[in-house]
C-alpha cells in the first residue's frame, strides 16, 4: 500500500505544481497584458503627439504660402492709391509681380486684375485670360463671387475657396477692396484680385511627400455650415487620424494625418502577443524582456525628441518644454533666447544644401557650447532655435558676449563664418507676463538684431524678407 501511497502522492504533487504553474502563467500572462496596454498606450499618446506636430507644421507650410501670395493684392492695392486711382501704371509692374510671385514661393499665378467699381479692366497675362476683361465680379450669379461682394462691401481681403473659373481650370481667389481717401473723405475704388492656379498650389506645397513618410493625409475646407470638402488626400486615413483646423484669413481649413501602418501595427500585436506567452511559460525571463521592451520605449521617446540633424532637441521636445511651464512655475531667472541663423537660404543657394546643413549644425554647436550650462536648446525650425534657460538678468550681456566670440571663432569645411540674430526676454523684466509674451518679445528683439545685421554694409538687403 505504501507504494500505491507514494504514487498518489506524486501524482496528487505533480497535479498541484501544474496547478500553481498554470495560475502562475495566467498571472503572469495577466499582470503583462496589463503592461503591455500601458506601453501600448503610452506609445499611442507620443505618436499622436508627433504626427500633431507634423500636421501643424504642414498647416503653418500651407498658410505662410498663401499669405504670401495674397501679399501681392496689397502691393497692387497701395500703387492704384498711389496713384489715386489711375491704372495706367499697371502695364510696367505686372510681369515683374507675376515672376516675383514664382521666385517667392513656386507658385504660377492664373491672373491678377484690377476691377474699378467690381468690373475687370486690367488683367495680367493677358493670354489665356481675354474672357476676364468685363468680368463683373459683383455678380453673384458667378462661381467665387460671393467673396468678391463680400471684400467690397465690409472692407477687407476675402479669399475664395477652389472653384471652376471663367477661363478653365481651378483657381482659389483673393479678393481686396481698394479705398481712396480724399483729405477726411473716403470711397471704395473697386477691387484687385489675385487668382492662384489650386493645382500649381498643391504642387507646390507637396502634401504627397508625407506619403513618403508613411504618413496619411487628407486636406480638406469647411464650409459655413460645418460641411467638410476634401481637396487632396493621400493613402487611407485611419479611422481617428490626428486633426488640426487653421484660419486663412477667413478660410477654415483642415488637416488630419494618421500613420499608414496604424497607430499601433498588427505586426507588434502579433509579436508581443507571442512574447508575452512564452514570458508566462518561462517566468524567469519575464525581467528581462520588460528591461528589453522599456529600452525600446526611451529609445523611441529619444527619437521623438531628437532633431535628426544636428542631434539635439528638436520641436516636440521643446512643445513638451512649454507645456510643462506656466507663469506661476517661472522663476525669477528663468530667461527665453529666440534665435535665427543670418545667410542661411544664400548659403545654400550658393553653395549647396551641404553647406547650409553645415551651418545650422555649426550653429547648434555653438548655441549648446554656451547655452547647455543654463538650460536647454531646441532647433524649432528650418534655421530658428530656442533656448529655456536660467540665470541672472546682469549675466545676459556677459552670455550675449560669449556667444557672438563662440560663433565668430566657429568655422566650417565648406562654409567660412556664422551668424546669428538673437533676443532675449526675462522673467525678471516682464515679472507676471505669460510664456507666450515672453516669446513674442524675444522674437522682436531678435528680428530687430536680424534686421540691423541686413543694414550693415555688404550684406544683400533683398534677403530680409525671404524669411531667411
Amino acid at each position: 500500500m505504501k507504494n500505491d501511497s507514494d504514487i498518489m502522492n506524486i501524482k496528487t504533487g505533480s497535479g498541484k505544481r501544474n496547478i500553481v504553474s498554470a495560475i502562475s502563467a495566467a498571472a503572469c500572462l495577466f499582470v503583462l497584458l496589463i503592461i503591455y496596454y500601458a506601453l501600448v498606450k503610452h506609445d499611442l499618446f507620443s505618436e499622436r503627439t508627433r504626427y500633431s506636430y507634423i500636421a501643424k507644421d504642414e498647416a503653418e507650410h500651407i498658410v505662410t504660402t498663401i499669405d504670401c501670395v495674397m501679399a501681392r493684392a496689397n502691393t497692387l492695392k497701395v500703387l492704384i492709391q498711389d496713384h489715386d486711382g489711375d491704372t495706367s501704371f499697371f502695364d510696367d509692374v505686372a510681369e515683374d509681380i507675376y515672376k516675383n510671385v514664382t521666385d517667392e514661393t513656386g507658385i504660377t499665378l492664373k491672373n491678377f486684375a484690377l476691377a474699378p467699381d467690381g468690373v475687370v479692366s486690367k488683367v495680367y497675362p493677358l493670354k489665356g485670360n481675354e474672357s476676364l476683361i468685363g468680368f463683373d465680379f459683383l455678380d453673384l450669379s458667378r462661381p467665387g463671387n460671393m467673396e468678391a461682394k463680400e471684400a467690397y462691401e465690409q472692407g477687407h481681403t476675402v479669399l475664395t475657396n477652389p472653384f471652376e473659373l471663367v477661363q478653365g481650370g481651378i483657381g482659389m481667389g483673393g479678393r481686396s477692396p481698394v479705398i481712396l481717401r480724399d483729405g477726411d473723405k473716403e470711397r471704395l475704388w473697386g477691387i484687385v484680385t489675385v487668382t492662384i492656379d489650386y493645382d500649381n498650389l498643391m504642387g507646390v506645397l507637396n502634401l504627397d511627400n508625407l506619403e513618403g513618410m508613411g504618413v496619411d493625409y487628407a486636406l480638406s475646407y469647411i464650409d459655413e455650415d460645418g460641411s467638410s470638402h476634401v481637396m487632396q488626400a493621400g493613402g487611407l486615413l485611419d479611422a481617428h487620424p490626428e486633426k488640426i483646423q487653421f484660419k486663412i484669413r477667413n478660410l477654415t481649413w483642415e488637416l488630419a494625418v494618421s500613420p499608414k501602418e496604424g497607430w499601433v501595427s498588427p505586426l507588434r500585436h502579433t509579436v508581443a502577443t507571442v512574447v508575452i506567452l512564452i514570458i508566462s511559460g518561462f517566468a524567469g525571463l519575464f525581467s528581462n524582456v520588460l528591461l528589453n521592451l522599456r529600452e525600446k520605449n526611451r529609445i523611441l521617446y529619444h527619437l521623438s525628441n531628437t532633431d535628426r540633424l544636428t542631434g539635439g532637441l528638436n520641436r516636440m521636445a521643446y512643445g513638451i518644454a512649454l507645456s510643462e511651464m506656466s507663469a506661476e512655475m517661472m522663476e525669477d531667472d528663468f530667461v527665453y533666447v529666440s534665435v535665427d541663423l543670418n545667410g542661411l537660404k544664400q548659403t545654400n543657394d550658393t553653395q549647396g544644401h551641404s553647406a547650409g546643413d553645415e551651418l545650422i549644425n555649426g550653429a547648434s554647436r555653438c548655441l549648446c557650447e554656451v547655452f547647455e550650462k543654463y538650460g536647454k536648446v531646441y532647433r524649432i525650425g528650418g534655421d530658428e532655435f530656442a533656448a529655456l534657460i536660467h540665470t541672472k538678468e546682469d549675466s545676459i550681456d556677459r552670455i550675449a558676449d560669449e556667444l557672438q566670440t563662440v560663433t565668430k571663432n566657429w568655422t566650417g569645411e565648406n562654409v567660412g563664418e556664422l551668424s546669428l540674430s538673437v533676443g532675449y526676454a526675462s522673467h525678471k523684466e516682464f515679472p507676471g507676463a505669460t510664456m507666450e509674451t515672453l516669446i513674442r518679445t524675444a522674437d522682436k528683439r531678435m528680428y530687430e538684431a536680424k534686421r540691423e545685421y541686413y543694414r550693415a554694409p555688404g550684406v544683400d538687403r533683398r534677403l530680409l524678407n525671404t524669411g531667411d
